[in-house]
């Protein structure tokens, strides 16, 4: 039977055998004598070579076998504080729910049991001094995901180019994951990036009718070239990659550069954000109040985001029908900035001869019928979601960059035990709408 071990307060081994516990005495050779860890007058010796017990002297008390089970507890709950984002008082409930009352009586009261997890949590985040440049090394604990796994895919550090330096955090599997999905989502954030840079990007794809985090870049700006360096990194790394949708906010940028790596992915902005950019016009040009207090009015506004539900070759004369319609007629002056702003930036105006320049941002890329029709999501909402979760989680703002590798290293973890979930056939549960 193979020895058995668990670890002392300082971390050190102890041996368990026949119901006592040992601490190591001293080596001879390859031979390892223990002696009794309960009382300094008892003579209880083990002696183990390799993986075997090959003498043992008898203890002069009786066993405590809920003793063992006590710290085995406190072993595996220390375990537990490390790997997972489990606050402490969940992690102290899951810990007691499980005790037989025996052992249950003989463990540390809760207030100790408190400090033992901030303590151990606080040694395991002990972090090197925080960088103030971007010329900086990154230690392989931080390279490394909590299983040991490769997670610093891409540094373009690495090269000795320190100045608008990226940092692509993923797993192999994740990047399988994937090459494996057609439909891809992304955003960025600034509140829970680390000051050194400018944003916190991740790349989302469906997987089994979820979407997860499988990508998370940190980048020094939203420039165009900065997201082609992104891409091209990916590129790199799963040459195949080729995704059939990509969800976006409305920024230029990344849509010229998903355009310039992917050239066959058909682009896609979250109607959401169309949404709220129609609203944010409603409001610049003073027609908020109007909005909220006449129905009338909030209804047939609405009715140009609504555009993006019809087929993409119908937008254009769908759109002329609605400026055709009594009620623009009637409010023609009163809607005519929103009508002039909706037409350059998301229907194209017309020109001398007739014709429709293009607008910003092409019918294609805002229209949301097809998507209805293979039931894909339509907006960046949850992704947004995750991003609110995770600023949530590590609860302040501008995060030094080894506190942010550590909370980005426990979600993967924690993202990772998700995927064996659904694979597993165990769903996730929803949230129950209220």
């Amino acid at each position: 039977m193979p020895l058995q071990f668990i670890k002392s307060q300082r971390g050190h081994d102890l041996l368990i055998h026949d119901g006592f516990i040992h601490k190591r005495e001293r080596t001879i050779g390859e031979k390892v004598i223990w002696r009794c860890n309960e009382s300094k007058n008892c003579t209880g010796r083990a002696h183990t070579m390799q993986d075997s017990v090959i003498k043992y002297k008898e203890h002069k008390h009786v066993q405590n076998r809920a003793k063992i089970e006590v710290k085995k507890t406190i072993n595996k709950m220390k375990e537990n504080a490390i790997t997972t984002i489990m606050p402490t008082r969940s992690l102290l409930a899951e810990t007691s729910s499980k005790l037989p009352s025996e052992v249950a009586g003989q463990m540390p009261n809760p207030k100790c049991l408190k400090r033992t997890i901030q303590r151990v949590r606080n040694i395991s985040e002990a972090v090197p001094a925080n960088p103030q440049t971007l010329n900086f090394e990154i230690p392989d604990q931080f390279r490394l995901t909590l299983d040991l796994d490769n997670f610093l895919l891409y540094d373009s550090g690495d090269s000795d180019i320190y100045e608008d330096r990226i940092l692509l955090f993923s797993t192999e599997r994740n990047l399988n994951l994937l090459k494996d999905s057609e439909h891809w989502f992304s955003d960025g954030t600034f509140s829970s990036c680390p000051n050194l840079f400018y944003q916190f990007y991740t790349i989302h794809s469906v997987f089994h009718s979820d979407i997860i985090p499988l990508v998370y870049v940190l980048l020094p700006d939203k420039k165009e070239i900065t997201y082609i360096k992104l891409f091209q990194a990916l590129k790199s790394l799963k040459p195949d990659l080729c995704p059939k949708s990509f969800m976006v906010d409305f920024e230029k940028a990344v849509m010229n550069a998903i355009k310039n790596e992917f050239p066959h992915t058909k682009i896609h902005g979250c109607f959401f954000h169309l949404s709220q950019a129609v609203w944010r016009q409603i409001q610049h040009h003073g027609l908020a109040k109007q909005y909220s207090d006449d129905v009338k009015f909030s209804l047939e506004v609405r009715k140009l985001a609504a555009l993006a539900f019809v087929p993409v070759d119908k937008v254009i004369e769908s759109f002329e029908l609605l400026l055709e319609s009594t009620y623009y007629i009637e409010n023609e002056q009163m809607l005519s900035p929103l009508i002039t702003y909706f037409e350059g930036t998301w229907i194209g105006i017309l020109d001398r001869r007739g014709n429709r320049r293009p607008p910003l941002f092409s019918i294609e890329i805002w229209n949301c019928y097809d998507r209805l029709q293979e039931s894909l999501p339509r907006t960046n909402n949850k992704i947004e979601g995750w991003h609110n979760g995770f600023s949530a989680m590590i609860s302040h703002t501008r995060p030094i960059i080894w506190k942010f590798i550590e909370s980005i290293k426990k979600e993967e973890s924690l993202n990772k035990m998700i995927i064996e979930q659904i694979i597993a056939g165990h769903v996730p549960c929803k949230k129950k709408k209220i």
